[in-house]
């Protein structure tokens, strides 16, 4: 099958003395294809074409032949090889020495480290200078963009996209460093709160609250280095996994096994620049989340690894473990355990219900902080049918971070003339809770929604109280619950806007043309989303309530 007519005999003997006889080795990817019968020699051409490393010793001897089979492939190919885009570099080599095999060559004599796909080999990631490829790449990008017109929820957007992983290559094989760490989360943090005009911006959220989960009230950015200990136990979780690979046979050969017959040891004096030092430093929080899946029982330790129950029998039964009592009880709760000697023993990841390692279901668990409090209007954040940036500002009403006046005299005391006036009513001070909740404009607008839904209700203590009670004023359905979130978030948004325009602008609306943007806005962001597919807009802005109890059918939440 793979001696098609363009292979002729001289071919096939070249292609033999090149792959199978040749002082060297070739490391290439993709390593080799003959799937294509039109091109002879393609495969190798395929090979030479990418980043391609050649290892030889040495030799002057070795290094002519190497010369002359590149000669004898350009002949043949038609492709000559570029010498002069190439680099030697030599391992423990002296310098001379090298330069010498570099004339031979005609090639560039080069120290480490290099640059392969992407990352430097032969380098130290403990240095500052390391990482500088990161932040230029970050720096570059930011360049391109237009901070200015960007929104808010536009900012958080290519932070989640772009920003937050363009550090990822090398956050996936090296560990990071605290001061680069620092560096890359402060110019995240800049470019979040950045805006129109010069000069230093407010951050109106402390940078640990935005680096939380989205449950918790963060914007699930993360901090840089819980992102790196996630992505480094990648290597952790595959390492058990790809026994026959190259990698886990070098890694292997370096460490030896460690104790539990599953991983490498984590320490070897000598070796203070290999990547895995620093992978294996994350092992005891990677093994938290790791339990074991009984097959034939040959690799899994009977007292020390968590293969039944949520505690490791070791754990579970200490006096057990050093006296060998209650063998009875541990016997009788084991009989429902049946071993497959046809199964091999396997290793299950907790956090994910397939058994199997994601990055982001470690991140998170990371991410989890004890002072996380667990207290946050999630769903009516996240979980609504509007526009990223007003999901966005929301996020920020529920932290209670808006530019009120309060908050301004705190933190421009010298520029605030009348921080404790509402614009809105002119009765009392501007905070969040005031302006969105208990304001007699807003609280006006606000009875306006609960008489149009047909209920009674109460004004809670702050707006953040508003946004956890579950309210049903459109019904169960899934229209209901989206169309009552739409109008809260339209008539908080609407406010804001309003009290806006009248102090920079020096314009007011009255209650009924405030209600009207409401009603629009609520309604023009449910014909958006799909659970009103199908309904015109029109008809959705007659009669909320027959709307969403026209279609039940469409379920509840």
């Amino acid at each position: 099958m793979l001696l098609p007519k363009s292979y002729t005999d001289r071919h096939l003997h070249i292609q033999n003395v090149v792959l199978h006889h040749a002082p060297l080795w070739i490391i290439s990817k993709p390593y080799l294809k003959l799937n294509n019968l039109n091109q002879p020699l393609s495969f190798f051409l395929e090979g030479l074409s990418n980043d391609t490393i050649l290892f030889a010793n040495p030799r002057e001897e070795e290094l002519q032949t190497l010369k002359s089979l590149l000669l004898v492939f350009g002949q043949i190919s038609g492709l000559k090889v570029n010498l002069d885009k190439s680099n030697l570099f030599g391992i423990n080599l002296d310098q001379n020495h090298l330069s010498r095999l570099a004339l031979l060559l005609d090639c560039k004599a080069s120290d480490w480290p290099i640059l392969y796909l992407g990352l430097p080999l032969g380098g130290n990631p403990t240095a500052c200078g390391f990482w500088d490829p990161v932040i230029e790449r970050i720096s570059r990008r930011l360049d391109g963009w237009q901070k200015a017109y960007l929104s808010f929820g536009g900012r958080i957007t290519l932070l989640h996209s772009c920003l937050s992983h363009i550090p990822s290559y090398f956050l996936s094989l090296f560990k990071n460093l605290a001061s680069m760490a620092a560096k890359i989360e402060r110019i995240q943090r800049d470019f979040l709160w950045s805006g129109v005009g010069k000069g230093k911006r407010d951050h109106l959220v402390r940078w640990e609250a935005v680096c939380k989960p989205r449950v918790i009230g963060g914007l699930g950015i993360g901090k840089i280095p819980l992102r790196n200990r996630a992505l480094l136990g990648k290597w952790l979780w595959r390492f058990p996994r790809e026994s026959t690979s190259l990698w886990h046979q070098v890694i292997l050969s370096i460490y030896g096994t460690h104790s539990n017959g599953w991983d490498a040891n984590t320490i070897v004096r000598w070796s203070h620049r290999c990547p895995w030092k620093a992978i294996a430093q994350g092992f005891q929080d990677f093994s938290k989340y790791t339990r074991f899946i009984v097959g034939d029982g040959e690799r899994i330790r009977f007292w020390e690894d968590l293969w039944w129950g949520d505690q490791t029998l070791k754990d579970q039964y200490p006096r057990l473990f050093r006296v060998i009592e209650g063998l009875e009880r541990l016997m009788h709760s084991l009989d429902c355990m049946n071993l497959s000697t046809s199964v091999s023993d396997a290793r299950s990841w907790s956090l994910c219900s397939s058994g199997l390692f994601t990055v982001k279901s470690f991140f998170t668990a990371l991410s989890q902080m004890p002072d996380s409090s667990p207290f946050f209007p999630t769903k009516f954040v996240w979980k609504s049918q509007v526009p990223f940036k007003v999901k966005a500002f929301i996020w920020l009403v529920a932290h209670k971070k808006v530019n009120t006046n309060d908050l301004l005299q705190l933190r421009r005391p010298h520029k605030a003339i009348s921080p404790d006036i509402c614009k809105l009513c002119m009765e009392q001070g501007e905070s969040a809770d005031h302006l969105f909740l208990h304001c007699s404009v807003t609280l006006g607008l606000w009875h306006r929604l609960f008489q149009l839904a047909k209920m009674d209700w109460v004004p809670p203590k702050s707006i953040s109280d508003m946004m956890f009670i579950n309210y049903k004023g459109f019904g169960k359905s899934k229209r209901g619950v989206i169309l009552w979130q739409n109008a809260s978030i339209a008539l908080i948004w609407v406010v804001w806007r309003e009290r806006n325009v009248r102090i920079f602008e020096d314009k007011a609306r009255n209650s009924g043309n405030l209600w009207d943007s409401i009603h629009f806005l609520a309604s023009f962001w449910a014909f958006c989303s799909a659970g009103f597919k199908g309904t015109p807009l029109n008809v959705l802005q007659l009669d909320w309530l027959s709307v969403c109890s026209s279609n039940s059918s469409n379920g509840t939440t």
